[in-house]
């Protein structure tokens, strides 16, 4: 049944998947209050069925049993839901049954078990970390309890018919002990191939991974001594976008949210949230024709799935490339499950190769995305238009990814033109932003050789994503809050400011004053879990270059959020270092906050002025990420919040993957085997967890 879907009587929107889905659906509208549920009989009129039932689940039933095989076009008039004003006075001509009755429609069958052990056993193998033999392990021992219980129950209704005078060795008897022998709950899910039938059987379509070849090179094998040379692929794993969109996108609720719109007014922009709220959304042509297209954030990180302390470290980094779909609400979007994997490649391998011949199944997928893609759910064609408008990750990645030098290059920004040499002399110096007219010249010049790299820092590869008809390297207005602040700017800060106050001997600060008051320190319900560790040592104090604090990211937020609190007591209230962290404070609110008004980016812009005043004139350290700090009021105006591009949630898409190569110990192909994996892992999130309230 997966080619039909049924009508909803109410919305008149088509529900993929038969029967499998509508109940829920109903239940939605009774949760909405679209009607009252205790006032509601489901009624079965096909062919004058005239079946009434109180439940939602008992007509799911009836429909399965008495009308499987239904047409599509026909299923609006079987399923009809009518409102009664009056549940007490019930039709004439029907028949009545409740969820408790005894009624054949109400009886459970073997079916439907099976689906129900098939479907647990589809959960239990989702879980990345846990190794397909002990999935097999699993089936093994329930289907041996299944068997003792139906051996178990066979005996005893043996001996009952023997007690009541009953001959068990007649045919009818025999017909009726049978059916507790060859009970097979788990067929259908033994393997993963049988496992991934079985859901497309539920009108799922699952996102099959498949084999890039990027190049080929040349080994030494000795067979019994004699050298021989072979040639060996060099492969990557690719899950095509567009399978993964046509998931996504298979429930109609979800294609509701392309038509959402902000409630800022597009040509007075007076509050900055998502992607169409900026400028470029508002400027764009293409998005004027198109507004309710699919916007994508792609997303690449390097991730060790190895002992990274080991002499094997590097050999089994992959580097990941997934997106994340920007229509939908931040609330849904803030979970890792709504990130979608595309591409696991060996980190070796993408610096052999290069990025540009790893993205081209990607690129050549989006082609056909921002022409349209018509995919049919049932009878009902949908015509999926989606675009890339963002692509996030930190500094490194994102100059392999765009064809640029790297962080540490002469010219290390991304968005302007600024020179190490002239941040040194002046941190605050604003120089012209890069723009597409700005990088033809440069790349032209370099790839015919009249000026180096180093001279407007960009590689003569350039970068494969300008290909995009929507989409230029230099239009890409996003900073990362995560890796700028978290791990840069706020960790680096707290040290110099920890440092000095040891200095001042009146102060009585000491390594272990410190520790005493974070361990001590309630941080609250909220931020137990990410309160920070009381591991501050002499050598961060005195030397924070060469020594770095040992927090995580969501850590050093907390730290510096309850640094007044901590060490408030004993500072003067007029202390300049104090007041730089209170301009740090407002800043990470600031650019943590989903909604930005036109007043806070003014707040904004003076607080990044007064501390970087108060940073420079005090301390003689010159980070790339301190720059970052003047741009983002300039990025927000363009492409709305800097939340959206927070990379937090993409790091904590890492941990299945870790968590995968730890349990399972299996690194031969590791690409193929995780991209299999990860992919089984996105179809099972999205049926236990589709994107409503």
């Amino acid at each position: 049944m997966a080619d039909v879907s049924i009508v909803c009587f109410f919305c008149r929107r088509s529900i993929p998947g038969y029967v499998e889905e509508l109940g829920y659906h109903l239940s939605w509208h009774i949760r909405n209050g679209h009607f009252q549920k205790d006032a509601v009989f489901y009624d079965c009129t096909f062919r004058k069925c005239q079946m009434r039932y109180t439940n939602q689940k008992s007509l799911k039933r009836h429909i399965k049993e008495k009308h499987p095989l239904l047409e599509a076009s026909k299923i609006e008039e079987i399923v009809d839901v009518q409102g009664d004003p009056f549940p007490e006075e019930i039709h004439p001509n029907a028949s009545v049954c409740d969820n408790g009755s005894d009624s054949p429609e109400e009886t459970l069958s073997l079916d439907d078990i099976k689906k129900t052990a098939s479907l647990s056993i589809c959960r239990l193998a989702g879980d990345v970390g846990l190794p397909q033999t002990k999935v097999l392990e699993a089936i093994k021992i329930c289907e041996n309890v299944v068997c003792q219980v139906a051996e178990y129950l066979e005996k005893k209704t043996s001996v009952f018919l023997a007690s009541n005078g009953i001959e068990t060795d007649d045919e009818e008897s025999q017909k009726f002990l049978n059916l507790f022998r060859n009970i097979d709950l788990f067929a259908d899910v033994k393997t993963s191939s049988l496992r991934k039938s079985f859901l497309r059987r539920m009108a799922v379509d699952i996102p099959v991974p498949e084999p890039k070849c990027l190049g080929k090179r040349s080994v030494t094998s000795h067979k019994e001594g004699i050298p021989k040379e072979i040639w060996i692929n060099d492969t990557m794993s690719y899950i095509p976008i567009i399978d993964t969109l046509k998931l996504v996108f298979r429930n109609p609720r979800n294609r509701e949210f392309l038509s959402a719109t902000d409630s800022s007014n597009a040509s007075e922009v007076s509050e900055y949230s998502s992607f169409r709220t900026g400028s470029l959304f508002n400027n764009s042509e293409y998005f004027k024709q198109h507004p309710n297209v699919i916007r994508m954030s792609v997303y690449q990180d390097d991730v060790e799935l190895g002992n990274a302390f080991s002499s094997r470290a590097g050999k089994n980094k992959i580097s990941n490339i997934c997106f994340r779909i920007q229509n939908f609400p931040e609330k849904w979007n803030s979970s890792p499950s709504t990130i979608f994997p595309v591409i696991f490649v060996l980190s070796s391998l993408a610096k052999k190769h290069g990025y540009n011949k790893i993205l081209e199944p990607l690129i050549h997928d989006l082609k056909k995305l921002e022409q349209g893609v018509a995919v049919f759910y049932g009878e009902e064609k949908v015509i999926l238009k989606a675009t890339v408008t963002a692509f996030c990750g930190d500094s490194l990645a994102m100059h392999d990814v765009f064809g640029l030098l790297g962080p540490s290059a002469k010219y290390f920004c991304r968005v302007c033109t600024i020179s190490r040499p002239e941040f040194h002399d002046d941190p605050t110096k604003e120089c012209p932003l890069r723009d597409a007219a700005w990088y033809a010249t440069n790349l032209a010049a370099v790839q015919c050789g009249e000026q180096s790299p180093t001279e407007c820092g960009l590689k003569a590869c350039g970068s494969i994503l300008n290909e995009l008809p929507n989409f230029h390297i230099t239009d890409n207005w996003t900073l990362d809050v995560m890796h700028d602040l978290a791990e840069g700017i706020i960790p680096l800060t707290l040290q110099l400011v920890m440092g000095r106050y040891v200095k001042q001997k009146d102060l009585r600060f000491t390594k272990s004053f410190i520790n005493h008051r974070i361990s001590t320190f309630n941080f609250g319900y909220v931020d137990r879990k990410n309160r920070p560790m009381a591991n501050i040592t002499d050598e961060m104090l005195s030397a924070p270059g060469v020594h770095r604090m040992k927090q995580t990211a969501t850590q050093n937020f907390v730290f510096l959020r309850a640094f007044p609190f901590l060490f408030g007591h004993r500072i003067p209230v007029d202390c300049k270092f104090m007041l730089m962290i209170g301009h740090l404070i407002n800043i990470t609110r600031i650019l943590l906050s989903p909604v930005v008004s036109a007043d806070m980016l003014a707040w904004l812009d003076e607080h990044v002025r007064l501390y970087n005043e108060l940073f420079f004139e005090n301390f003689q350290r010159r980070i790339n990420k301190s720059h970052h700090l003047q741009h983002y009021s300039e990025l927000i105006r363009r492409s709305g919040s800097a939340k959206q591009f927070n990379c937090l949630p993409f790091e904590q898409k890492n941990k299945p993957l870790k968590n995968q190569a730890a349990t399972c110990r299996n690194f031969k192909n590791i690409c193929k085997s995780v991209a299999e994996r990860q992919s089984f892992r996105t179809v099972i999130d999205l049926l236990e967890n589709p994107f409503t309230d």
